[in-house]
Parts: structure tokens; C-alpha cells; sequence
């Protein structure tokens, strides 16, 4: 079902979210390729990651821009900033209302200039080129270059996937828009998704189906839930007597796993975890076989990369998509999203390393704490003190820091004795 996009209420603004880094082996010396461009002398209480060019830092209560150089490229007069994407950022300043502070979005680019007026009261991520924005509780769309191409005029909308947009005028009835903002599917639906795999799940008349993206009927409204195609099939919900039972169907409109489940969730990685009859969760493959249970281990996480976290008798391991055991529970933690680029952290003897789809170990346990790679380098503490590896373990940034982290564009910060520096990889 379409997201209703909630207003965000500047009390207690999250600085930035920012990505965290991890740990290492313990190599003498500057690695190759390993620079410093600032020594720690950067006075900012907070930074984020460099992207574009720019990276955001934070200052008596304000946000602004530095560049690699270090120097101050847009002063520090934004309540909050993001890091950039695709070279535009997200700014906002706050309003002092009588019911409370209230923040205004804008963008700026790589350079700091200002794309749009702080005037906006949300900005969305960009997808397929364009962005939500709000003004005045209407939603619309901006470019990257901050014209407002769509006008705000819809009560409700979502982002565009497929060059198309689900949007509402008055919030009851919905319909698809294109990127020129006209109207390429008529708004007659109760309610609807955006597109996924060429299809979208559409309900009217208290019944759900899908349409493709010429707007025709292609599997008939006559479920009472729809979700998104994902992987192929999409989970759908029919009355069965007093209750309502789950199954899968095809983009054929076939049923391929039996309507029998009390809750059915999409499926990643080939699986989907589903539940039949009070708490009996399980996961099964696309031919409904069960492959594993929640009863058969203490806790199962979602899978990613084809495996995911187990945990039986307090030690940590990993299952397939075919339910087997794929790396012993000989651990004791593991990273909680499991495996990013063939790699998960992994923790042992209370030491953080990293270990490989087969269970090799890549990077050494040795390591007080380990934070996921960022494009191929992590920050790591060794000693009470914070350096940066690469994926294959080697000391990137000596272990001589306060602080290391905020990986983005091939550079880092590190902290020592409150004051940042810049170092690149």
C-alpha cells in the first residue's frame, strides 16, 4: 500500500546518520596508498561522510560543508544536512512556531549553491531523477537541478519506479502519474503500489489484483490482499470461511504455494518467511518446501547473500536457502545483517574478525570492535585505539587514533584529542 509520507518534527533532529567502520589487523607503518590531508586539528563537534566532494560537519548548533582540503566551503548555518547524493544535498532550517519547531527543507549542490529555497516542508531521496517534496501539506516533485516539475498538489504520493508515481488528489483515490506529471493511469483505485517486477498491486471494490504499466488488468481484482511481486511470485490473501489464508501466486495469476498461512511475507533470496498457525513461523523456498523452522534454533534472522544468521545453544551460525547449516554456530555474535559483499563480521573468544562465505576467517580475530565495511575499508579497534582495514585485513590507517570512521568519495576522518583530520585511502 502506498506510504503516507509523516511530517518530521524538528525536536531532537538527529544529527546525520552516518556510517559506522571496523576493525583490523595490526600492520607497522603507513599501508600504500594511505595519506593524511589534514592533520587533527578540524574544530567541528560532529562530521558525516565526504560525498561529491563535500563532507558535513556540525558547529555551535549549526551544519555546513567542508571539503577535503578542510576548509569551510558552506558556512554552518543549517539546522541539519545530509551528505550528498549523486551531488545534491539535503538542507533544512528550523521555524519557531507557537506549537513548536518546525523545519523547512532545501537542496544544495557540490559546490554549496543553493538549489532550492529553504522553504520546503519534506524533500524525499531522488528516484528515477526526481524527488518528492512537500509544500503547504501537497506533495510534488523535484529535478536535481531543484525545479519544481511537478506541482505540489497531491495529498498523498510515493517515489517513481518505472517512470511512474502513485499518487492521490484527495487521499481516497488513487492513481498513476508520469514524470511529466500527467496522468498515465487513471486515479479510480482504493488503493495502490508502486511497480515492481512490471507489475503493480491495485485494490478496488474491496478487492485486490495487478495492473501492468499501460494500466491493464493483467490478474483479476479478486483477492482480498496483494502484495509487491518480489522474486517472481507475490504473496495475496483470500477469505477462507471465518479466516483469511495466504498464498503465492505467479505473474500468471497461478497459485503455486497453497492459500494456508496466517501471515506470508515477501520473498528475498528465494525464501520468504511465512506463519501457520498461532506463532509457528518457518521459511520456505518458492516451491513451498519448508527449510527451516523457528522452533529448531533460538533465533533466525533475514537472509542476505544467501545466508542467513542462526543462533542454537548461544553460539552463532549461518543456514542456506536450502535450510542447511552452511557455517557451524561455533560464534559468539555476528553481525546482525549477516553477509554484505561476501563478508560478515563475526565475533570469537571476544575478539571481532571477519569470515567468508565458506567460513574462512579473512580478517583475524583480534579486534575489540568491528563495524561493517564501507566500500571496501572499515574502522577497527586494536588496543584501545582505532585504525582502518581493508577487506583482505590489512592495516590501512595505523592504530593511533581517538576515532576513525565516516568512509566516503576514498577518505576518512580521524580524531584525536577532540579535533578531526582527514586522511585518504
Amino acid at each position: 500500500m502506498i506510504k503516507k509520507i509523516l511530517y518530521i518534527i524538528l525536536t531532537g533532529l538527529a544529527a546525520i546518520s552516518l556510517i559506522s567502520c571496523g576493525q583490523a589487523a595490526d600492520v607497522p607503518g603507513d599501508a600504500a596508498g594511505f595519506s593524511v590531508l589534514v592533520e587533527p586539528t578540524l574544530d567541528f563537534e560532529r562530521v558525516g561522510e565526504f560525498s561529491s566532494g563535500l563532507a558535513p560537519v556540525y558547529k555551535e548548533g549549526k551544519w555546513g560543508y567542508i571539503d577535503k582540503t578542510g576548509q569551510l566551503l558552506v558556512p554552518c548555518v543549517y539546522d541539519y544536512a545530509e551528505p550528498l547524493v549523486d551531488g545534491v544535498s539535503l538542507v533544512a532550517s528550523a521555524v519557531d512556531l507557537e506549537d513548536g519547531w518546525i523545519p523547512y527543507y532545501g537542496l544544495i549542490d557540490e559546490k554549496g549553491k543553493p538549489l532550492t529555497l529553504v522553504e520546503y516542508e519534506y524533500i524525499g531521496v531522488f528516484k528515477d531523477g526526481l524527488a518528492m517534496a512537500a509544500k503547504e501539506e501537497k506533495f510534488g516533485y523535484l529535478d536535481t537541478t531543484g525545479k519544481l516539475v511537478i506541482p505540489c498538489k497531491y495529498e498523498l504520493a510515493d517515489d517513481f519506479s518505472a517512470g511512474l508515481a502513485v499518487a492521490s488528489l484527495d487521499g481516497m483515490v488513487y492513481g498513476y502519474i508520469d514524470k511529466a506529471g500527467k496522468t498515465a493511469i487513471p486515479f479510480k483505485y482504493e488503493y495502490a503500489y508502486s511497480f515492481a517486477e512490471g507489475l503493480a498491486a491495485v485494490s478496488a471494490n474491496g478487492k485486490s489484483g495487478f495492473i501492468d504499466a499501460a494500466g491493464q488488468t493483467v490478474i483479476p481484482l479478486e483477492y482480498d490482499y496483494a502484495s509487491s511481486f518480489s522474486n517472481g511470485l507475490a504473496a495475496v490473501a483470500k477469505s477462507g470461511g471465518t479466516d483469511v489464508q495466504m498464498g503465492y501466486i505467479d505473474k500468471t495469476g497461478a497459485a503455486v504455494i497453497p492459500f494456508e498461512y496466517q501471515e506470508a511475507n515477501d520473498f528475498k533470496d528465494g525464501v520468504a518467511l511465512v506463519r501457520k498457525g498461532g506463532a509457528n513461523y518457518c521459511y520456505i523456498d518458492k516451491s513451498g518446501k519448508v527449510i527451516a523452522r523457528y522452533e529448531d534454533y533460538t533465533s533466525i534472522l533475514d537472509f542476505n547473500e544467501g545466508l542467513a544468521p542462526v543462533r542454537k545453544d548461544s553460539k552463532w551460525g549461518f543456514i542456506d536457502t536450502a535450510g542447511a547449516l552452511a557455517i557451524a554456530c561455533e560464534y559468539e555474535w555476528v553481525n546482525e545483517n549477516g553477509f554484505t559483499d561476501g563478508l560478515a563480521l563475526a565475533k570469537s573468544n571476544n575478539k571481532w574478525g571477519c569470515i567468508d562465505k565458506t567460513g574462512a576467517v579473512v580478517v583475524p580475530f583480534e579486534y575489540e570492535v568491528l563495524y561493517e565495511f564501507v566500500a571496501g575499508f572499515a574502522a577497527a579497534v586494536k588496543d584501545q585505539k582505532y585504525g582502518l582495514i581493508d577487506t583482505a585485513g590489512n592495516v590501512i590507517a595505523p592504530f593511533e587514533y581517538d576515532f576513525t570512521g565516516y568512509i566516503g568519495d576514498g577518505l576518512a576522518f580521524v580524531k584525536t584529542e577532540n579535533k578531526w583530520g582527514i586522511v585518504e585511502l
